[in-house]
């Protein structure tokens, strides 16, 4: 039986990836009475103020959620909850320019869409996320099917989406079917560039959780790269540079045809260098698995930091799928890691990338996963 903060915990979850809705400002502030450095619930608490127009107060709770964001090192969310704040309440430019530089100076893990901000100058900066639109969407919102017209350009602050082939290529002895890939934090979809040409989606788009997401049209996005240059050549890198890094990591969702939603707890040996001769172990719980990989959180106790994020990519590990009365060990790499939010507390999703495997020992991994989704 949970007891009343796991119940609180539970309530935040719902709250943040948008399946429980508080319509009383007095019971929201209990759960931020209880959760007061949730930076997703300070931002939802905004969107209810600004929903019963108590604009200066949803002006407040954007830019404490904006610094809880930064300081947990969730670039994206922090700039949308700031300019959710500044829409509301316009800000001088010696403060516009104070947050801005707060951001480039701030430990943000390196990606792409980092790069991208960090290049442009401060007018051009304004410019650009001037033109964005924030949007919270729950799981199972359909963002965009086969054949809709490629007019917006989106970038995922929280959450998952998965992006669907709508004719899968079937497999052979040397080629991989694919399915469906799994978008997260700091990734980028939208075939909208170069601007001259016209395209359709090639894919079904849907949330597979909760998530925040930065939209910014084409249309916009010509208005400032033809007035600022600077801008148009650094968007080219950067949608060229997100390509390549999801082009090289196929597996990051991870493509396959089957796909296990099994919450097993599970354990890891971590190798951060090749003279480890003790692994560090964690554990946790899955969140999926397929023949490919597997969806790990890991248990909301170990302390999330940049540098960890940091070390865990592309690092050795052992996966230990633990059965009541067998044990399966399968090595892989992790390919990502992000900062999630479980039932109200900050934790660890890794995705883990198995390396190849007989086919022996591959339908031994099926088999188990089917074993224990069936029990």
């Amino acid at each position: 039986m949970l007891n009343r903060l796991d119940r609180h915990r539970s309530i935040a979850k719902h709250i943040i990836d948008g399946t429980i809705t508080i319509d009383s400002v007095s019971e929201f502030e209990g759960m931020l009475h209880i959760f007061p450095d949730n930076p997703s619930l300070h931002a939802a608490f905004g969107d209810l103020l600004a929903k019963k127009k108590i604009m200066d107060t949803a002006a407040r709770s954007y830019g404490k959620a904006a610094e809880l964001y930064k300081n947990d090192h969730m670039m994206l969310s922090a700039f949308l909850a700031k300019i959710m704040q500044w829409r509301i309440n316009q800000p001088t430019n010696q403060e516009a320019r104070a947050f801005i530089s707060a951001m480039r100076k701030a430990d943000f893990p390196d990606t792409p869409l980092r790069i991208f901000f960090n290049s442009l100058p401060y007018t051009e900066m304004i410019a650009f996320t001037n033109r964005m639109t924030r949007l919270r969407l729950p799981a199972g919102h359909v963002i965009k099917k086969m054949g809709d017209a490629e007019n917006n350009l989106y970038f995922i602050a929280t959450g998952s989406v998965k992006d669907t082939p709508a004719k899968p290529v079937k497999s052979d002895e040397n080629t991989r079917q694919k399915d469906s890939l799994y978008l997260t934090e700091n990734d980028i979809f939208g075939d909208i560039y170069p601007f001259t040409d016209e395209k359709f989606s090639q894919s079904n788009m849907e949330t597979a959780s909760g998530v925040e997401l930065a939209r910014i049209s084409k249309k916009r996005l010509m208005e400032v790269c033809n007035k600022f240059p600077n801008t148009h050549k650094a968007l080219g890198v950067l949608l060229e540079a997100s390509s390549k890094i999801t082009n090289a990591d196929p597996n990051r969702g991870v493509r396959s045809a089957n796909r296990y939603p099994l919450p097993m707890k599970m354990n890891l040996e971590i190798f951060l260098s090749d003279s480890d001769e003790t692994p560090v172990v964690l554990q946790g719980h899955s969140r999926d698995i397929s023949v490919g990989g597997v969806c790990i959180v890991l248990n909301a106790k170990y302390a999330v930091t940049v540098s960890m994020l940091n070390s865990l990519r592309n690092t050795d590990i052992q996966v230990c799928f633990p059965g009541e009365t067998l044990q399966l060990n399968v090595s892989g790499n992790v390919v990502w890691c992000k900062k999630v939010f479980l039932e109200g507390d900050s934790s660890l999703a890794l995705g883990i990338q198995f390396k190849e495997m007989s086919p022996k020992i591959r339908g031994m991994l099926v088999v188990f996963a089917e074993m224990i989704c069936n029990a």
